[in-house]
């Protein structure tokens, strides 16, 4: 096949697992940014000159749709093809994750795709699937009369999950080493009212954002550096996605606080990065410590987003190194590559300095390439947050970005970090309810083979869903 089919397949499945973020139970389950939030529907399309799929047209467009989502080999696929079936409103909507072919790589990722009961109404169609690790999939696809895709919507299905031991049940068939806690904060202190493996070091992923975020808010408070600073973004020091700040110019300005927000509300490596530069590494493992982390060593030395990448995926990678390795000659690993640069915007995959295909499929964690702690450890992070140096600010930060849809008289605050890495997730919520009582939700998933975005968003709305038992 032409190499150029090969690279936007792949730029496509790399986009999926690091670009979209959050959660969501869209076709984009947003594992990263938030930024790709809705259904994929659209309104009746304008006229096109794409050819029309033949015959019946929900029942033609349905086929096309299958066929691409449980293909053997995606390398067969025509991005241009994909992208020239949907109608003017549905690639408007999907323009920024990357076309149709965005959530076709997304659902593919999640695959291999058992296809089950399938029904049409006019226009519309829905279909059952499962995907490779057996989470529940609701597909519902809408046509044009002249038979392009209209709409796209992808919804893990989560009836009858409806307690905290049928939510344990349905995280623990993903097939992962699974962790989840729900907990009562209350001045400072966890009290678990439900939990699962939830002392098991687990990877964080991007949720180890959090021990930056309580670094600069000290940072902050002891006058050492102040919310309007601006830091300058160098080409030097830019990571990889998720984020946007990988592609600005060099030279451009960010406040720490526009930098903070985001860290958080779209998980921005290279905003991350900025500041762990500025307040320095050792300021940050000194917060593990003070946010209540139990084993502080699995989180020393405390990697920048940059040198996760090209630890675990650089061209050479550094994962043999780094896996045998104590803690003083990982510092030595990463003084190593001060200087080893990122391009965040390569031109052939095959030839540039990361193995993008790799960091969608070859998890880092069997060689310690991550950040760890357990979920218990997550719920101490926030509870020293909120409780620590200005916890005013922080609240706000970790409200950008809320990562669920919830009842808002029952829920009037709702933060949120969550992380994610090929074999990697990670969610937690920082809830307050209608009493100000706080409550913080977390989970974590790991996987010596990739997580589907789908099976993310099941095991986000499966957790989501125990939000109604916390009483």
């Amino acid at each position: 096949m032409p190499t150029s089919r090969r690279y936007a397949i792949l730029a496509a499945a790399v986009t999926a697992t690091l670009t979209l973020a959050g959660c969501s139970a869209g076709v984009d389950p947003l594992l990263e940014s938030g930024a790709a939030r809705g259904d994929g529907s659209t309104t009746e399309p304008a006229d096109t000159t794409a050819a029309p799929a033949a015959g019946a047209p929900i029942t033609a467009v349905t086929d096309t749709v299958l066929g691409w989502i449980t293909t053997p080999d995606p390398t067969t696929l025509d991005p241009a093809a994909i992208d020239s079936f949907a109608a003017p409103e549905l690639a408007q909507a999907l323009a920024q994750v990357g076309g149709l072919l965005g959530p076709v790589a997304q659902i593919l990722a999640s695959g291999p795709l058992t296809v089950g009961e399938r029904t049409e109404d006019g226009l519309e169609s829905t279909v059952r699937l499962s995907t490779g690790r057996n989470a529940p999939v609701t597909l519902r696809l809408r046509a044009t009369e002249d038979g392009l895709l209209s709409g796209i919507q992808a919804l893990p299905d989560t009836e009858g999950v409806d307690s905290f031991a049928s939510s344990d049940a349905a995280l623990t068939a993903l097939g992962a080493r699974t962790s989840y806690v729900a907990s009562r904060v209350t001045d400072g202190t966890c009290t678990p009212v439900h939990s699962l493996n939830a002392d098991d070091s687990l990877p964080l992923a991007s949720v180890a954002k959090l021990y930056v975020l309580g670094a600069v808010a000290r940072a902050v408070d002891n006058g050492t550096l102040s919310w309007d600073e601006q830091l300058t973004v160098t080409d030097a020091r830019k990571s990889a996605p998720s984020g946007q700040l990988q592609f600005a110019p060099e030279g451009t300005p960010v406040t720490v606080r526009e930098a903070t927000d985001a860290m958080i509300a779209i998980s921005d490596n290279t905003a991350t990065d900025l500041l762990m530069d500025r307040i320095g590494r050792d300021a940050v493992e000194s917060e593990v410590t003070i946010m209540g982390a139990a084993n502080p060593a699995a989180l020393t030395p405390f990697p920048t987003t940059r040198e996760f990448f090209v630890l675990g995926w650089g061209r050479p990678d550094l994962r043999a190194q780094w896996r045998d390795a104590d803690t003083q000659t990982r510092r030595d690993i990463l003084a190593g590559i001060e200087n080893r640069t990122i391009d965040s915007e390569p031109v052939d995959p095959v030839t540039a300095d990361l193995d993008y295909q790799g960091i969608a499929t070859r998890p880092g964690t069997p060689d310690g390439v991550e950040w760890f702690g357990s979920a218990n450890d997550i719920c101490r992070a926030y509870a020293a947050l909120i409780t620590g140096p200005q916890s005013d600010v922080v609240r706000q930060v970790l409200a950008l970005n809320p990562g669920a849809e919830v009842d808002p008289a029952r829920w009037p605050y709702v933060g949120y970090k969550n992380g994610n890495a090929a074999g990697d997730v990670s969610g937690s919520w920082l809830l307050t309810d209608a009493t100000g009582q706080d409550w913080v939700v977390a989970t974590q998933l790991q996987s010596d083979e990739a997580i589907g975005p789908l099976d993310n968003a099941y095991a986000f709305a499966v957790v989501q869903g125990t939000f109604e038992l916390l009483r």
